[in-house]
């Protein structure tokens, strides 16, 4: 009798010690932006937020020059929200100024693609509108590097990648959505993103690694970005995808 009555209090304790609350990780592009949930501020970008009751958040974040994005979650216990929001420059139209781009680095004449189209060789310059890019320089086969450059409009923004280097991904690089599945197929709901082709369905976050394919878990080589509008995920997974 004495044994039930300790097992009882054990398991009792054990419920009431079950967490009752969810989180949400918070990035933006670019980082370092003021993150306010439901009106109260707790901290800056990249961040993770814990505590946040069970139900529906408005998180908003906010830096000085440019514009405040916003988000609705919805907290579930014990569940982590992946949240990736991108800012535009307050008063501004980033896609009608022009900035130029010019990429040094190594190894000495690597490919450099922006936003996976071919813009030459190291040393490499090119116009482009403002605002984030994705640039990779590709020396050997196995050996890349992507970074997402912030393009400032009417000057010269320089940035130096050598191919493979510690940070960059040396197996894959991001390449347009719309150049391997039809847009049908893919649905993009605040970060979140679910393509379904070929009888693959895809769940997967802006801004985050992890991922599920039919059902099974697992980690992108890089994490799906929106820039300009366009979504671009690992040219791999696309390829993938579309049987390519």
């Amino acid at each position: 009798m004495a044994s039930f009555v300790a097992l009882a209090l054990f398991l009792a304790a054990a419920t009431t010690q079950l967490p009752s609350h969810g989180g949400a990780f918070v990035t933006t592009l670019p980082l370092g932006a003021d993150i306010w949930v439901d009106g109260a501020y707790v901290g800056r970008t990249p961040a993770f937020v814990d505590l946040l009751s069970v139900g529906k958040h408005t998180i908003v974040v906010t830096r000085t020059g440019w514009e405040a994005q916003s988000a609705t979650i919805d907290v579930a216990v014990g569940q982590v929200v992946q949240v990736s929001l991108t800012l535009a420059h307050a008063g501004t139209s980033a896609s009608h100024d022009l900035g130029e781009l010019d990429v040094r680095g190594s190894p000495a004449g690597g490919t450099v693609l922006v936003d996976g189209k071919k813009i030459g060789a190291i040393p490499a310059t090119a116009k482009l509108p403002s605002g984030y890019h994705i640039v990779t320089v590709i020396g050997k086969p196995d050996e890349r590097s992507t970074r997402d450059v912030n393009v400032y409009p009417d000057t010269i923004t320089t940035v130096s990648i050598t191919a493979g280097e510690a940070g960059g991904s040396a197996t894959d690089i991001l390449e347009p959505v719309s150049s391997y599945i039809p847009d049908p197929a893919v649905t993009v709901s605040g970060s979140q993103i679910t393509i379904k082709y070929h009888n693959n369905d895809l769940r997967c976050a802006v801004g985050s690694r992890a991922y599920t394919l039919n059902g099974k878990e697992g980690l992108l080589s890089i994490a799906p970005a929106m820039l300009s509008g366009k979504l671009y995920l690992p040219q791999s997974l696309l390829q993938h995808l579309s049987g390519r």
